[in-house]
């Protein structure tokens, strides 16, 4: 009886052994098969569900998408709680603290700021304007008042030492609010704020997700300038951000990657992007672009 009990004990442990193997070998399957991406909601979490899932479902790959605060999600790759994450120009990345650890493996779409009718009429120059609202972060409120330049508000000739920024594109004044020589008033205030405050200002200029998010819309009714420079469309397009080293180490990460850059450099992405948004956020040749080659 003790042999027989001492068999069977064995035999067990070899079939429960067996079993936790393949079970083992199932999850490494479906890690090589499931791709994780942290991105923001708008536009890029869209995106990533209404069209990237379905043709890398199509290809046999899972792809999960999570909504996360855009301030986290280079850490989150980078300590490789994601794959991916999709939110940032290259630009941003590379000034940003993993810059060493992530690279951009593609670009795919850009997000023009615009001048949006406040308190003005539509039709009204945006020129004739004397007061607008920009965005308070660095980067937006510098894009601001480069486009509020290109359409006439002030000029460095005439406001001289008091031009608001500096030869590298930065802010060149303190504080929350700048004015022109003729006394134009340019007001910084918090992005989750600008909607809101619109008609407190002739124009104000939204960032494109921003304005996406508040529902305001782009045609000639309520929009009056947007970004359009080739350069900056370019230079500035949002992108997918992965790891250098395991995209370079790792074979079955660097497929998954690979996968991915595929999906959204698709033509399918493309016309989702245009469908969906009605052209306001630009995708084309101009923005969709391989970056692979430069690791």
């Amino acid at each position: 009886m003790k042999k027989l009990a001492k068999i069977f004990l064995i035999t067990t442990l070899i079939a429960t052994i067996a079993i936790s193997a393949g079970t083992l070998v199932a999850c490494n399957k479906n890690n090589e098969k499931t791709i994780s991406v942290c991105a923001s909601d708008i536009p890029h979490a869209e995106i990533l569900n209404g069209v990237v899932k379905d043709i890398l479902a199509s290809k046999g790959y899972t792809l999960k998408v999570k909504i996360l605060d855009w301030s986290e999600q280079n850490s989150a790759v980078a300590n490789k709680d994601y794959d991916a994450n999709y939110f940032q120009h290259e630009p941003y990345l590379l000034s940003g603290d993993y810059a060493s650890q992530l690279f951009l493996s593609c670009k795919v779409h850009y997000e023009p700021l615009g001048v949006y009718y406040g308190k003005a009429r539509a039709g009204t120059s945006v020129a004739d304007g004397t007061s607008f609202a920009i965005c308070n972060d660095s980067s937006n409120a510098a894009r601001a008042l480069q486009l509020l330049e290109t359409n006439g508000v002030f000029s460095k000739t005439t406001e001289g030492a008091n031009y608001p920024l500096s030869n590298t594109g930065e802010l060149a004044f303190n504080g929350d609010k700048w004015t022109s020589t003729t006394g134009v008033e340019i007001r910084l205030i918090a992005e989750n704020l600008l909607v809101a405050s619109m008609t407190d200002y002739d124009f104000v200029c939204l960032p494109c997700n921003t304005a996406l998010t508040g529902n305001i819309s782009a045609d000639n009714n309520h929009r009056a300038a947007v970004e359009s420079d080739s350069a900056q469309v370019t230079g500035k397009a949002n992108g997918l951000a992965a790891r250098k080293n395991d995209y370079q180490n790792d074979k079955i990460y660097q497929t998954k990657i690979d996968v991915l850059t595929d999906a959204l450099l698709s033509d399918e992405v493309k016309e989702y992007i245009a469908q969906k948004y009605n052209n306001v956020i630009i995708c084309n040749d101009q923005t969709q672009i391989d970056l692979r080659q430069s690791l």
